[in-house]
């Protein structure tokens, strides 16, 4: 059963069937997609290469398509994940089937199973239930509620879903990929889907901004104040978050609205008025109207300005500051640099670090092993007193006098009289302690095992962001929570406002092995996704 027409190492048919194509569409605008609903998601997959037409210029979102069309599809947008499983011999699915190897590796990367009886049943037009769940299952999404409880609460035909479907269905729900045109809570689960609406979900699980209309998206309406839809991937600073769209990167406000239009290839947050993207291989800065305060001329990504400076480092291993008209105005040298921070920026000399003042002279002595910026007028530092004993954390002034003595396996910066620290007592878990050293708040935040992220965050605006386990919520300088932990992973409170993750799923991955030490591993994220919201005003700020 040869295939018409071949694309990279699967094929399809061009003529009849074959719809999803692993070639990029000569038109980005279908003849037939300009007043569908999810037009903007369409053009941008073709625009990717993971859709295309019929040869007549017609996407035929109305049309279905087979579970052979979907597996070339799952392949084509999600073909880095590794085989696990070996394919059985479907009854079904002869090794002349155009579609046999597409089955096959789609198999082994478990977005597909078969039937009980040894069949694939590859020409049977595939349902949303379906579709959705190899969809939520391949982008690693996960609920902490019951299935029973989010698909009640979400769809009129919950009762519908499959019991084998139930699991991925919910949890595509909280990871947002469940699309439901026209009726948000009409989820016909057993119904085929069609072209349009698997782009619409692929959209979602791709996380393309912008692309699929908000009314539209199914799950809890009342979590983000700023939808991930909206394509934010930084914090807010001085009241904007950058964001992307179609690979590049803008600005928009705290209610969502671009204010500077996508169009650098990267751009950071804002700190004293500029903020630094790059179009191809040059960095300069940008003020809050998008104009160039300093012209595209860096090589190498500078640190954000702060107190009128930005620390450079070069690709020869150079390092310095330039001002804000982007002259040098601390002079390149070996010693490697970070940004100011009240008047000092910390420099490395021979493995220890000390601090640097505006002229470039040194006023703290290179002595520590790290440090963390000056905040409250304090700065969190790390000694070790004897080559033999365990290096820990304490607080030093603008001097360099110890105000809190070493004592902690690790510490944050001083916010608003509270700074985050992690042991000796309490089991290793972060508390928080005031500028006596005294313990505000009792050690009971902490990760899962062999998480790298923070664990307690500095206060903004009398909320900090604290992890009780795979969980992450906030708190107020009291230590009653602000937000119970309910995410899967957040960041730090800025602009009374916070990235959360909700959907997600932890995994211990492996990132190494050695022969003396055996392997390493980490627990990373995988899925989910990440909006912005509100922090509630706190009861004493």
């Amino acid at each position: 059963m040869p295939a018409p027409k071949l694309l990279h190492s699967f094929a399809l048919s061009a003529i009849a069937t074959a719809t999803w194509a692993f070639t990029a569409s000569s038109a980005l605008a279908f003849s037939d997609t300009q007043s569908h609903w999810a037009a903007t998601c369409i053009d941008q997959l073709a625009a990717k290469g993971l859709v295309s037409g019929y040869p007549e210029g017609t996407f035929r979102p109305q049309a279905t398509l087979t579970r052979t069309e979907f597996a070339v599809l799952m392949l084509n947008s999600f073909g880095s994940v590794e085989p696990t499983r070996q394919a059985p011999a479907f009854r079904d699915v002869p090794s002349n089937f155009w579609g046999y190897r597409a089955i096959r590796e789609a198999y082994a990367r478990e977005f597909f199973s078969g039937y009980p009886d040894g069949m694939f049943r590859p020409a049977e037009a595939i349902p949303r239930v379906q579709a959705i769940a190899i969809l939520a299952n391949a982008t690693h999404m996960s609920s902490r509620e019951t299935p029973e409880t989010v698909l009640q609460r979400h769809f009129d035909d919950a009762q519908q879903v499959p019991e084998y479907a139930r699991k991925a269905i919910a949890a595509g729900t909280v990871g947002r990929l469940v699309v439901n045109y026209p009726s948000l809570r009409q989820l016909q689960p057993n119904r085929a889907i069609t072209r349009g609406e698997v782009a619409a979900v692929l959209c979602q699980s791709l996380n393309l901004a912008r692309t699929v209309p908000l009314e539209y998206v199914a799950g809890d309406r009342t979590v983000f104040t700023i939808p991930p839809e909206m394509g934010g991937y930084d914090r807010f600073s001085e009241g904007l978050a950058p964001f992307a769209v179609n690979g590049k990167a803008g600005y928009m406000n705290q209610q969502g609205a671009i204010v500077i239009a996508p169009q650098f290839d990267e751009a950071w947050s804002f700190s004293d008025g500029l903020a630094a993207v790059r179009v191809g291989s040059q960095w300069g800065f940008i003020d809050r109207t998008g104009a160039y305060v300093i012209p595209l001329q860096f090589t190498t990504r500078t640190e954000d300005f702060s107190e009128g400076l930005a620390a450079i480092h070069t690709e020869t291993g150079l390092h310095g500051f330039i001002d804000r008209t982007g002259a040098i105005a601390i002079q390149l040298q070996p010693n490697y640099v970070t940004s100011f921070s009240e008047g000092l920026a910390a420099i490395s000399v021979n493995g220890q670090t000390g601090f640097i003042d505006k002229t470039g002279a040194i006023v703290i002595q290179p002595q520590f092993e790290q440090v963390r910026a000056f905040s409250d007028g304090l700065a969190a530092v790390k000694v070790r007193s004897s080559p033999t004993a365990s290096a820990l954390w304490g607080y030093i002034d603008r001097t360099g006098a110890f105000v809190i003595e070493p004592q902690f396996y690790d510490a944050e910066p001083f916010s608003e009289g509270l700074a985050a620290v992690r042991g000796p007592s309490g089991d290793g878990m972060w508390g928080y302690i005031n500028r006596a050293g005294e313990v505000a708040i009792q050690p009971q935040f902490f990760a899962q095992r062999e998480y790298q992220g923070p664990v307690a965050t500095p206060f903004s605006g009398g909320i900090a962001m604290v992890r009780r386990g795979e969980q992450a919520g906030f708190i107020d300088r009291t230590g009653k929570w602000a937000i119970a932990t309910q995410f899967v992973d957040a960041d730090r409170v800025s602009n009374g406002m916070a990235r959360v993750n909700v959907g997600g799923t932890w995994t211990r991955v492996q990132t190494g092995c050695t022969h003396s030490d055996g392997c390493f591993y980490s627990s990373q994220l995988q899925g989910g996704k990440w909006g912005y919201i509100q922090m509630p005003r706190p009861a004493n700020p």
